[in-house]
């Protein structure tokens, strides 16, 4: 419930809103002092008297908040460092895994083409012993190999309730090339991001004189205000 002083900062503030009422525009040198001095006078003390009476309240309720997020992080945080550390194991156990079971693949593939490879020598020499032609053998031996071996089994159960999803990103390997890009219409601008922190210290150094290629300076001034 509020008490005596947040009942008076309220009345403040209704005063405020109806002294500003739904919009301020400035027209004229009176329109200019009306909303200055509204500034200065009534809307910059007002918002420091607010403050000062909630800081009391905030600062408590953070305190408040830091002992339960540090309760809440002695039991969290270990955990996730185990878990970190598992799934951790678990994704380079499965890409060794995963790697010899493209070898076993591979080696599965190699052994079915020279089967394949042998099966056709021995049509070529026969087709030989039948009298043949020569172009006919040699379609037999040339023709392309259409052996696929069957899938190689996985080499370990996973346990259910651990899966993998596919999660693709991009690494830029050569900035200037996916510039070049952008700039030929290859590709999208939105491909590359301008660096506004260095840009903008850029400017704050350079002021008007700034000269990038693509870049222009503008003074995105604030107005700044002292309470009375």
């Amino acid at each position: 419930m509020a008490n005596e002083t947040e009942i008076a900062l309220r009345q403040d503030l209704n005063l405020i809103m109806r002294k500003s009422g739904a919009a301020i525009i400035i027209t004229d040198q009176g329109s200019y002092d009306h909303a200055a001095l509204l500034l200065v006078k009534m809307i910059q003390p007002f918002r420091k008297r607010w403050k000062e009476y909630w800081q009391g309240p905030i600062q408590a309720a953070h305190q408040a908040h830091k002992v339960v997020l540090a309760k809440f992080n002695e039991g969290d945080e270990p955990a996730k460092k185990a878990e970190e550390m598992i799934k951790h194991e678990i994704r380079a156990w499965d890409i060794r895994q995963e790697e010899l079971r493209q070898e076993r693949q591979r080696a599965e593939q190699r052994a079915v083409e020279e089967r394949e490879a042998r099966e056709r020598a021995a049509q070529a020499a026969f087709a030989e012993e039948e009298g043949a032609p020569p172009a006919e053998i040699e379609a037999i031996v040339s023709a392309p190999s259409i052996a696929v071996a069957e899938p190689v089994a996985e080499t370990y159960q996973k346990v259910t309730g651990i899966s993998k999803r596919e999660n693709w990103k991009a690494r830029v390997t050569d900035l200037k090339k996916l510039a070049a890009a952008v700039a030929k219409g290859q590709v999208p601008a939105n491909y590359i991001l301008p660096n506004e922190q260095v840009l903008n210290a850029r400017a704050k150094a350079d002021k008007q004189t700034m000269s990038v290629p693509g870049v222009v300076p503008y003074n995105d001034f604030v107005i700044s205000a002292r309470g009375r």
